[in-house]
């Protein structure tokens, strides 16, 4: 009798080592096990875990944040620009009542103009972002790239200062 308690209670033990270190099958499972995957630079595995939970989750409080951070390592961990924008569009169709959505928006405007050099394009959704977002908080930021949009650090008066102390 005492020999199949041991072993019970053995089998127990057993399965909960073996369940630690996996992701559980939820929402804050996956984003978990993303961020995880993060820090360890397997990015491609993140981007899964972040798919997962919006798959699996649209409806959760994580799916958002989750898609944006895809777009996030696709443009600064994989350097993939074109990816970056197609998931920052995923993000405004699928969740167009976020806050993300207006920061995707914002995004695909400043990914244009920093990261792919396309200033008729970044024009283009800095002006849907003001128009859309007016009085958002990242505003003023779309307006000052607007107005600075295809300028050098030497042709920007509010940085001239900056640039003229380092020569």
């Amino acid at each position: 009798m005492r020999s199949r308690i041991y072993l019970i209670v053995a089998l127990i033990l057993m399965s909960s080592i073996m369940q630690c270190g996996k992701p559980d099958n939820t929402a804050i499972g996956y984003w978990d096990a993303a961020l995880a995957l993060i820090s360890d630079a397997d990015y491609k595995g993140a981007i899964v875990q972040y798919e997962k939970l919006v798959r699996h989750y649209p409806g959760d409080s994580l799916a958002a944040p989750a898609l944006f951070a895809i777009a996030d390592v696709y443009k600064n961990n994989l350097e993939d620009i074109p990816a970056a924008v197609k998931v920052y569009k995923r993000v405004m169709k699928k969740y167009p009542a976020t806050d993300r959505a207006a920061n995707a928006l914002f995004m695909i405007g400043y990914v244009y103009a920093n990261e792919a050099k396309d200033l008729a394009r970044a024009e283009k959704y800095y002006r849907r972002f003001l128009k859309e977002y007016p009085q958002h908080i990242l505003a003023p930021s779309a307006d000052w790239e607007l107005r600075n949009l295809g300028k050098s650090l030497d042709e920007i008066p509010e940085l001239q200062t900056i640039t003229q102390g380092e020569k």
